[in-house]
């Protein structure tokens, strides 16, 4: 048996990214908290992927304090390509980020941007 009904395009355009990022910005403040909400419980390994994306970085301009250790001055960040767990780092930028084993666990205090190790 055929179908009666034929339609040669699909039924509606693909969602493209601009219309993606035109959503967000019609959605109001309580929809986006629920929309983010939903994305934790959903697939939270890609909301913790996106919250890392969106955080400030140390030196950025922000006044946020930035995470170092305690025992031996250096910084420390989470690099979730590695796990969840905090990491000795250095670096001159963004760029060039390198892990470094100090043979310490890290012990995290906060210090404001721009201070001396």
């Amino acid at each position: 048996m055929g179908t009666s009904l034929t339609q040669a395009a699909p039924a509606s355009h693909p969602i493209t990214d601009v219309d993606r990022i035109e959503r967000i910005g019609q959605l109001t403040t309580k929809q986006q908290t629920d929309a983010l909400l939903f994305l934790a419980g959903y697939a939270p390994a890609t909301f913790d992927a996106i919250a890392e994306a969106v955080e400030p970085c140390a030196g950025d301009g922000s006044e946020d304090p930035a995470p170092y250790c305690a025992i031996c001055g250096s910084d420390l960040g989470i690099f979730l390509k590695f796990g969840l767990n905090w990491r000795h780092y250095t670096c001159t930028d963004l760029t060039d980020i390198e892990l470094i084993d100090p043979g310490h666990d890290p012990v995290i205090a906060w210090r404001a941007p721009g201070l001396p190790r």
